[in-house]
């Protein structure tokens, strides 16, 4: 069981101008919830160092750290350089519609990456790399709210990620298929809609579903 004590710092840098500040920030807040993850921004401390040696101590200080490098911005290409340079705990964020591929040089083209082309889309990439890196919280107390803590993590999900079958949400909310379908029966027409059948049943949320 993972404590909300224990938390891993993530460095994140990314062009400022590209985004309203709360809906890009928004997506590592709601998952901060739910990992024992913290996500630093430059701008978010005051100290009295340069601001590039405030960069390299909070690189230095992370577990790992996402460079996105959408809008092929001067400030966070140079950073990106510098952890290239000095650790092997990074990762590349890129949303093309900002950046064509073709303007991002050959030799980091080439480095698989974080691409995504909407806000939503890059959460539920952030998420399954939370999944490869770091426990999940477990919520304390008893079975029921337990549960229940997993049906609201399965509804964010879903709003994510709508048209998922029971193993990918057994899968991603680390519980066996078996306690997946406990999770999911109680919220099926009141929350939740689904299509196909047995093994080919996929859950979405309601007025989600494909027409």
């Amino acid at each position: 069981m993972s404590s909300l004590a224990t938390r891993y710092q993530v460095f994140v840098a990314y062009a400022y101008s590209l985004y309203p500040k709360e809906d890009y920030r928004k997506v590592f807040t709601e998952i901060e919830a739910n990992y024992p993850v913290s996500f630093i921004f430059a701008d978010e401390k005051i100290t009295n160092m340069h601001i590039m040696q405030k960069i390299i101590s909070y690189i230095k200080s992370s577990t790992f750290s996402v460079f996105d490098i959408s809008g092929w911005n001067a400030n966070v290409t140079l950073e990106l350089g510098f952890a290239m340079a000095t650790s092997e705990n990074w990762y590349i964020a890129h949303n093309p519609k900002h950046t064509p591929t073709e303007e991002v040089p050959s030799d980091i083209r080439g480095i698989d990456r974080i691409q995504y082309t909407s806000l939503t889309e890059l959460a539920g990439k952030l998420l399954a790399l939370m999944d490869q890196r770091f426990p999940k919280i477990t919520p304390r107390g008893n079975i029921s709210d337990h549960i229940e803590s997993m049906q609201t993590d399965l509804i964010t999900l879903l709003r994510r990620s709508p048209g998922m079958k029971i193993a990918e949400i057994a899968d991603i909310l680390k519980v066996d298929v078996k306690l997946a379908q406990v999770v999911v029966a109680p919220l099926i027409g009141e929350l939740l809609e689904s299509t196909g059948t047995r093994k080919g049943t996929r859950y979405y949320l309601k007025g989600m579903t494909p027409k």
